[in-house]
């Protein structure tokens, strides 16, 4: 959490800072689910199989689908994503002076573990019953908890700029009743407080220094339900036209969530700021993931599935949250829900090898084109992923199904005019500059799968 807002104390910024701030990388564990896609399959279709996927990172998209094959699995995937996001200058009463377009270039690096196994003898339920576990770490585990909060000059890109410890478990019941999958999963989530006490000089040389820092979880829940319309309506036999009886039709619903980081100072300059002190109060939020809502469907077709999905994103609820950030609440940011449609298709190449790929259209949710101090930018992209998946049917040693899989995922970011802002330019309230923001996103995605 970078806290520039206020610059009349920035020595206490400094000391407020230290307690929480590694260093900012983007698109890391926290967002990289709906950004990119968890593991080949997700990222390789743009998330149009998600709602399908009966792997353990279904726990995340929708937790029902685990309940679709009953074979168990531990997952590894290491992911990679490039990013160039960029702005041009297009002038203005005061540009700034850029050494070129480049906004951030700095590369994603993930590592996620993922477990899924059916759970016998826990309930006196007759069904089967699937419990799934995620953990997910940026920077492969060397950055675990970063936050960032920035205002900008320059600009900066509403997506892509965060990163915190990705943790998300749930299970899963099958045919809970004929043909019907349900499932229920939660994502945690963290709000960090820190208190910070000391005594100063205007140098910013401090003592008598008391800093306390605590984290409390919470939880986002995330419901799904898969429906197998043949096996719901005509049980073992085939009672519908044109191959329908193996239609399969997802719903699915996750609630939205946020890491929250608050600060309370108080600081005692001798002979400036008598005691009790200065008190300062900051608050903001991290890595903000917006209430979905999902449907899809699944259609195979002798060696292809087919499938075709569309989902909402509630981004309008971030504006009450931004209204009460200390870093942002100044910038009167407005939002827009979005509908994201996708598409996918995979084909079975052999008893082995599975190809597929995916594509989604993504309209931005940012409407402001201008944000005080904050000078938020966001863009329509497109979305296009392929990839394929190898299973050893008996892996030396372990003697067990193992599975390796690779996807490339592209994003094309359109692009957008935005006019800068600052409360402390000499253009002020007028922007001193605008900018065309676009950009390329480059993901790449290996996972190896033990089946059991």
């Amino acid at each position: 959490m970078s806290l520039k807002k206020t610059k009349r104390l920035p020595f206490l910024f400094f000391a407020c800072g230290a307690a929480l701030l590694p260093n900012a990388t983007i698109a890391g564990a926290g967002d990289g689910a709906t950004n990119y896609g968890l593991g080949p399959m997700n990222a390789g279709t743009a998330l149009a199989f998600s709602p399908f996927a009966s792997n353990s990172w279904s726990v995340y998209y929708n937790p029902a689908a685990m309940a679709g094959s009953p074979e168990g699995e531990l997952s590894v995937i290491v992911q990679y994503g490039d990013q160039e996001l960029r702005a041009k200058s297009l002038g203005g009463a005061a540009p700034l002076e850029r050494e070129n377009d480049v906004l951030s270039d700095t590369s994603s690096e993930l590592l996620l573990i993922g477990l899924k196994s059916r759970v016998a003898g826990i309930s006196s339920i007759d069904k089967p019953i699937y419990f799934g576990l995620n953990v997910g770490v940026d920077e492969y585990s060397s950055n675990l908890l970063p936050y960032q909060a920035n205002t900008s000059q320059e600009g900066q890109f509403l997506r892509y700029e965060s990163q915190p410890l990705y943790l998300a478990f749930g299970g899963a019941i099958s045919n809970i009743l004929r043909g019907i999958d349900l499932g229920a999963s939660a994502r945690l989530t963290l709000e960090a407080k820190a208190n910070l006490e000391t005594v100063s000089d205007l140098g910013g040389n401090t003592d008598s220094e008391k800093l306390s820092l605590e984290a409390s979880p919470s939880l986002s829940p995330a419901l799904g339900i898969n429906i197998r319309s043949g096996e719901m309506f005509c049980g073992t036999s085939q009672c519908m036209p044109f191959g329908m009886d193996k239609l399969e039709l997802a719903l699915f619903w996750r609630g939205e969530s946020s890491y929250k980081v608050s600060v309370d100072a108080n600081v005692v300059v001798p002979g400036v700021i008598p005691e009790p002190g200065l008190s300062l109060a900051l608050s903001t939020i991290d890595t903000y993931q917006p209430e979905v809502l999902g449907a899809a469907v699944l259609l195979p077709i002798g060696k292809f599935e087919l499938t075709a999905g569309i989902e909402q994103h509630k981004w309008s609820a971030l504006e009450r949250e931004f209204a009460s950030d200390t870093v942002r609440d100044q910038a009167n940011l407005s939002f827009d829900d979005i509908t994201i449609p996708r598409i996918g298709l995979s084909y079975q190449w052999s008893k082995s090898m599975k190809l597929f790929a995916g594509a989604a259209l993504e309209d931005s949710p940012l409407k402001s084109t201008r944000s005080q101090d904050v000078n938020y930018i966001d863009t329509d992209k497109k979305v296009i992923g392929l990839g394929a998946s190898y299973r050893i049917a008996s892996a030396p040693v372990i003697n067990m199904p193992l599975e390796v899989a690779f996807a490339y995922q592209r994003q094309i970011l359109d692009e957008a005019d935005f006019e800068l802002t600052s409360i402390n330019s000499s253009t002020d309230p007028a922007p001193y500059e605008t900018v065309r923001a676009d950009g390329e996103i480059n993901v790449f995605s290996s996972s190896l799968s033990l089946k059991f």
